[in-house]
């Protein structure tokens, strides 16, 4: 039976704050705040594929503590947020530090869910702290952005070229530590043309360079189909 090679777009995934697609001055700050032990109230909001949703799971499992993920599709009203935010939310840890709930597609959530968080996200701020990540924030009504530190995925185009070469970098080694033989000049190519969906570049990745087992065993380029 032939093992099945897991998804370089999981690989790749970052799994430290120093890999996420942030700049520097954005990763340094999030860091400071995990070592004090303490995240704010934090939206995490840019275009598809930047990393929001790797960047939450990275820093609710850096600061070990209890946490909750929720799908923001079904937070489709008031009791939803009761009994499956609100109950988590409120309840004291059994380690005796913070709690983070993680709202994912949070532009998604109804407009009866956002006004029940609204309280909520105060009301709890003695266990809990909330990361919401959203492609929009405009969707997100002004009483609960007031109450979030926004954080902006999307790249500045003077920031581009230091986010880039990280990027290469970082999957340069992450090929090379799965056994992957690719070809660097098509991996500078493939971040230059999909940049900045960071999914769409790990999925180009992939379909060029990924599981197959002359990559494994060769250091044969691969065939090359123009985009």
């Amino acid at each position: 039976m032939t093992a099945i090679c897991p998804l370089l777009s999981e690989v790749l995934r970052p799994q430290h704050l120093t890999d996420l697609t942030l700049p520097q001055r954005d990763i340094d700050r999030l860091q400071r705040m995990v070592a004090s032990g303490s995240v704010m109230n934090m939206l995490f909001y840019g275009a598809p594929g930047l990393g929001k949703t790797s960047a939450a799971r990275v820093i609710k499992r850096l600061m070990g503590c209890e946490s909750t993920e929720i799908d923001g599709s079904s937070a489709t009203g008031v009791d939803f947020v009761r009994d499956q935010i609100e109950g988590f939310a409120s309840s004291v840890s059994m380690f005796g530090n913070q709690k983070i709930c993680v709202i994912d597609e949070a532009d998604y959530l109804s407009k009866q869910a956002q006004a029940a968080l609204r309280h909520v996200i105060e009301k709890t701020s003695r266990n809990c702290r909330f990361i919401f990540t959203a492609n929009d924030r405009s969707n997100q009504m002004p009483a609960i952005q007031s109450r979030m530190l926004m954080v902006c995925f999307d790249i500045s185009t003077s920031d581009r070229r230091a986010v880039q070469e990280r990027l290469i970098a970082r999957y340069e080694m992450a090929l090379a530590e799965a056994g992957i033989a690719y070809d660097g000049s098509r991996l500078r190519e493939i971040v230059a043309i999909y940049y900045p969906d960071f999914r769409s570049i790990a999925n180009r990745l992939e379909y060029e360079f990924g599981c197959r087992p002359e990559s494994r065993l060769s250091n044969e380029v691969p065939a090359r189909d123009s985009v």
